[in-house]
């Protein structure tokens, strides 16, 4: 790899010429040491160093993704399905359009503010956070600010665009599904009633509002936020299990846990207990038995991230107070083998 050093010597100028015609200073320097100067650079295969290359510009080309996590990971957050995922598609997208992404994850979200008002960046991907917490990055930095999966209410006429799911149709097909396949116990377990399961759990209690019976239950089982206190719960649940029962857990990843939970334990599902999830994660096609859940396209949400921050940071999009500030994306029910229809007459007959 050429310095720059070597190509003024090749082309017999200074350094300092050299750096000139490279930034694009070149109002003193003559066509034809620029056209050398720019032959020799691609034959000797210099690369200008990315710290030098975003002094040079007005725009840094980098963005920000930041996650607000809120429960534990026994590896990282990265190992994690979902957000492996949708941060591998930012990835892709802002790659394909000359970005580089800055990513940091951290439960203090005081720290997030420190870290995004620290660097010079060209916007900001925050994910998990609440509205609040995205409009303050936005005053922060001063730079546009998508949002996946934020949650509270927003400022009427807001910064911040929200890229997220219709959580509470999700909470509510599935919990219909359930009710219609005969299940006469219902619960709906999440690390606690907040955020986007506080909005799937809203969707369950709308459902079970208008099509349950009057010998169905719904009941909201907190399951806690890290792996022992998880493990705690499905013992407790495990104790209280009834015929009839199906557990709607608002993430694949802690019913596949349970699924391993209740195995280990000689509980048969779907005979015994029904199981669903939430997130159509890979992993949730794989599990014994396949998993019932909700379905998300978690591409569509990480190239609608990208795609709307890039027209704010171009201005084709604008802060503006007309702009839309939720697009919801579609949910699907997605049947497999953890459920089956429950009959009146203790007949059984299994599901998709």
């Amino acid at each position: 790899m050429a310095t720059i050093k070597e190509i003024a010597e090749r082309a017999g100028v200074s350094t300092t010429t050299v750096s000139n015609v490279i930034h694009g200073k070149t109002n003193k320097v003559s066509p034809a040491t620029i056209e050398t100067i720019n032959g020799l650079i691609k034959e000797m295969g210099y690369v200008q160093k990315m710290g030098l290359r975003v002094l040079s510009k007005e725009s840094s080309q980098l963005i920000a993704v930041v996650v607000n996590y809120h429960k534990e990971f026994r590896d990282s957050l990265l190992a994690d399905p979902f957000y492996g995922k949708v941060l591998g598609r930012i990835e892709e997208c802002l790659q394909d359009l000359g970005y580089y992404l800055m990513f940091y994850s951290e439960k203090d979200v005081d720290k997030i503010f420190q870290m995004v008002a620290s660097w010079d960046i060209d916007g900001v991907i925050a994910m998990s956070f609440s509205r609040k917490n995205c409009e303050k990055i936005y005053r922060l930095t001063g730079k546009p600010v998508v949002a996946i999966d934020a949650y509270g209410e927003a400022e009427e006429g807001g910064p911040v665009v929200n890229i997220t799911l219709d959580d509470e149709a999700g909470g509510y097909m599935m919990t219909k599904y359930l009710l219609e396949c005969g299940y006469e116990w219902i619960k709906v377990c999440a690390g606690r009633d907040s955020g986007v399961d506080h909005q799937r759990l809203e969707g369950c209690r709308r459902a079970m509002t208008e099509c349950g019976s009057r010998k169905q239950k719904l009941q909201f089982v907190p399951l806690g936020m890290n792996a022992a206190k998880r493990q705690e719960n499905y013992a407790w649940l495990l104790k209280r299990l009834e015929a009839g029962t199906a557990l709607f857990f608002l993430s694949d990843l802690y019913a596949m846990e349970a699924l391993s939970f209740f195995h280990d334990h000689g509980v048969r599902v779907p005979e015994e207990l029904g199981v669903a999830g939430f997130d159509n994660i890979l992993y949730s096609r794989f599990s014994v038995p396949r998993l019932t859940t909700v379905g998300q396209d978690v591409d569509k949400k990480a190239e609608l991230a990208v795609d709307v921050l890039m027209r704010q940071i171009h201005g084709e999009a604008g802060n503006t107070a007309g702009e839309q500030r939720d697009i919801l994306l579609p949910v699907t029910l997605v049947t497999r083998k953890s459920t089956r229809v429950w009959g009146t007459n203790g007949r059984r007959e299994n599901g998709l």
